[in-house]
């Protein structure tokens, strides 16, 4: 179980049996009198005023870096907590966790100082210290692993040696969840399922149920002045202390993600929940959550940010222990009374699908914190339509845009791009591209694609992902063409190219292979009888891999779930699954990360196959423009050179790799020690390792080779989708649904 202190990532394979552990951590003491007044002041807040008159409400809590006392790489954080005086303290591992040196540290609130005092220090070597907590006499309980990987609880009172409690947790190390001491020493220990109650006397008083979060990463417990909180199915549960019965379950802040924040003590019974919404309070009996720190300003909203432990300090201030890209950082929210409420500008980006352009929102947070005077407001096309139709939203975007309103900057993904172009609704971008190009800051070969014959850019992406292929070397040199795919599947009838899937996936994915093949002179459009031969190759191959217009879910044992589950460009995960159980040749994988190229690393080493990029084609995502009518045309153009610089493209996020040739470098001094094992079908367990400096050099080399990107129209993909379905139920011909599909794309260009 190997680097137990990290979440270990599991590749994007259907069905393959992954291993994940990671670390957790315990409550916060209760803070002292009046520690809430300022955070009471800030939402007595009015609504926005002009920011040049003295009625601009004020008043918000700010974020500032608290810096380690050690150099980054020189130790590791393994738990910050509070001692019975809300003091803050930091314990840490110098070497690897089964032979570690451990330290304490203690922060005053302006600095930090070595504990050399502590009783952590009497840990042996071997043992890894997972959860710590003070009790209220100053006794310091430990839970720790030996080499065995076997959970012990000590507890170390004043004067005393250590002395260990039985509570039933030797084996329970991946399932526990932190652990707490109430005032009166009882010990509350979540683990998986359920809730180990200790008492005084070392015996196991209770067991109360939980929601499971599968996870170790995971810190949404808390003790209040007369009661146990943890997670439920539909809330946060409130246990009496004295009785250990329910009291009542409190709805969660945003969602079921709420299970993975962190909870901390208030005054009495009232508690603060951190997430990536913010900080926020509930009252005793309270039943609104008041949001405290808006995290849309902050660390907290960004994707590669996830919250460990919130501590509430003593003077009016919060502190969020949280882990960003794997380096663990530790932030402090302190009330500034002359700070404006709410930002005086407001920069709106909107998207189809925010929730695939990562990156974006993480350029957005960044952007935030570095222009306190701007927020960013991101809509997601996808959540703001609900039910609608894809192709309904973009006619309701596309009308609001020519009558001179909407984003400030659209992420261009799915959209007609083409049409924005010509009908003026986009700025030119080259004053900010050219200049970053001709400095060697931007991949040159990226770059010339979004270039018109002028030297205007009118759009660039954040971040571009890899199609490759690896398999059979016969199979994988005849993907070139749809026409050398069709004649080596007719020649092999008895053997497949795609896994087994509905027909739409495959349709999908060599439409986004094949795209520049497929279309024709007007751009955006494609050739109609080429997508004839497109049809009825998709079918064969289909065929031979035993695909379906859709499967029952019982299917090969209840995979057929699986099966029907359509990408949007195809690249469903079940390629590796279809080359590793051998009912496919060649498995196609799109990269959109050094995590994604794990596995593959891992198949081609053990089976000696060649890994080869897709025909130099590549997918760009993230696709930003600044509109001609946006309120917020300057700060837009900031922001579209702010998400291609080093601060943001540093980070890998895997929703793509970087546009940035300065960047590069950064990827490839990135480590990890992330790992995954998988298995298919019963078969033998494989590893994979995060890349090596060899294998991540080879990969961010496939940048400088990327020359045709893919971009297809959301409603012209739609379209062709359900247009010619027929075909593949049997009701058409190749023919009469390239046609059905060519007089919708007549009516549709003709709009």
């Amino acid at each position: 179980m190997k680097n137990r202190h990290l979440i270990q990532r599991a590749a994007a394979l259907a069905l393959a049996a992954v291993m994940a552990v990671m670390t957790a951590g315990c409550g916060a003491k209760e803070q002292k009198e009046g520690a809430t007044e300022g955070a009471k002041d800030s939402t007595k807040q009015a609504g926005t005023a002009d920011p040049g008159t003295a009625d601009v409400a004020k008043g918000r809590y700010v974020e500032q870096a608290v810096a380690y006392p050690f150099e980054a790489g020189t130790e590791r954080v393994v738990d910050i907590i509070q001692d019975q005086n809300g003091e803050l303290v930091m314990f840490t591992l110098i070497g690897q966790e089964v032979d570690g040196k451990k330290k304490a540290y203690r922060y005053d609130g302006s600095s930090w100082s070595e504990d050399t005092a502590s009783p952590v220090q009497e840990l042996q070597d071997s043992d890894y210290l997972t959860y710590s907590a003070y009790g209220a006499d100053g006794t310091l309980y430990l839970i720790y692993a030996d080499q065995s990987y076997k959970a012990h609880l000590v507890k170390f009172a004043e004067g005393q040696p250590m002395q260990e409690i039985s509570a039933g947790i030797e084996d329970a190390m991946v399932l526990l969840n932190g652990l707490y001491v109430s005032e009166d020493g009882t010990l509350f220990i979540p683990s998986g399922d359920q809730v180990i109650v200790v008492g005084t006397d070392g015996v196991v008083e209770k067991k109360l149920p939980q929601r499971n979060s599968h996870s170790n990463f995971c810190d949404s417990h808390t003790l209040t002045a007369n009661s146990f909180m943890t997670t439920g199915d539909r809330g946060f549960l409130r246990y009496d202390l004295k009785s250990l019965a329910e009291k009542e379950v409190i709805p969660f802040q945003t969602d079921e993600s709420d299970v993975y924040g962190s909870l901390a003590r208030g005054e009495g019974d009232d508690f603060y929940l951190a997430n990536t919404k913010g900080i926020h309070h509930m009252a005793d009996q309270g039943t609104m959550w008041e949001t405290i720190v808006d995290g849309s300003l902050n660390s907290m909203s960004m994707p590669s940010a996830y919250v460990k432990r919130l501590l509430v300090g003593n003077d009016n201030d919060f502190y969020l222990w949280y882990s960003e890209s794997e380096e663990q950082k530790l932030a402090r929210y302190t009330y500034d009374p002359e700070m404006p409420t709410i930002p005086s500008k407001t920069l709106t980006v909107y998207g189809l699908n925010l929730s695939e352009n990562q990156t974006v929102k993480q350029a957005a947070a960044l952007f935030q914190m570095e222009h306190p005077d701007v927020r960013v407001e991101l809509i997601d096309g996808a959540g703001e339509s609900g039910s609608t139709l894809k192709s309904d939203t973009i006619r309701s975007l596309n009308a609001e845009l020519l009558n001179g309103n909407g984003a400030d900057v659209l992420v261009l993904d799915g959209l007609p791009i083409e049409s924005y172009i010509e009908k003026g609704v986009l700025e030119d971008l080259s004053d900010i591209i050219t200049p970053m190009v001709k400095a060697g800051e931007l991949y040159p070969n990226i770059a010339e694609s979004f270039t018109g014959s002028d030297g205007s850019v009118y759009q660039y992406p954040v971040r571009v992902t890899i199609p490759i292929m690896y398999g059979d070397g016969t199979a994988v040199s005849q993907m070139a063409a749809i026409g050398s795919l069709r004649a080596w599947q007719e020649a092999n009838p008895d053997k497949a190219l795609f896994p087994k899937t509905i027909y739409e996936n495959i349709l999908r994915q060599m439409i986004y292979l094949y795209y520049p093949e497929l279309a024709g002179k007007d751009a955006g459009q494609l050739d109609t009888e080429k997508v004839r031969i497109l049809l009825e190759t998709a079918k064969l191959a289909g065929d031979a891999s035993g695909s379906k217009v859709v499967f029952d879910e019982s299917e090969d044992g209840g995979r057929g779930r699986v099966y029907n589950a359509a990408d949007t460009r195809g690249f469903t995960g079940l390629s590796d699954y279809g080359l590793l159980t051998k009912n496919a040749e060649i498995s196609l994988v799109e990269l959109a990360g050094m995590m994604d190229v794990m596995t593959p690393v891992a198949i081609v080493d053990k089976y000696g196959y060649q890994m080869e990029q897709f025909n130099d084609i590549y997918y760009p995502k993230g696709l930003l423009g600044v509109t001609s009518f946006g309120k917020e045309k300057e700060t837009a153009r900031e922001f579209v050179a702010f998400a291609l610089s080093p601060k943001v493209q540093n980070g890998d996020l895997n929703d793509g790799f970087t546009v940035s040739k300065t960047a590069s470098g950064a990827w490839i001094e990135r480590t990890s020690m992330v790992s995954i094992g998988f298995s298919f079908d019963g078969g033998d367990m494989m590893s994979a390792e995060y890349p090596d400096d060899k294998k991540k050099e080879e990969i961010m080399g496939m940048l400088d080779k990327l020359h045709t990107p893919i971009s297809v129209d959301d409603i012209l993909l739609e379209m062709i989708v359900s247009e010619t379905k027929g075909y593949f139920e049997g009701k058409q011909t190749a023919a009469e649904a390239a046609g059905q599909f060519e007089n919708k794309t007549k009516l549709y260009y003709a709009e």
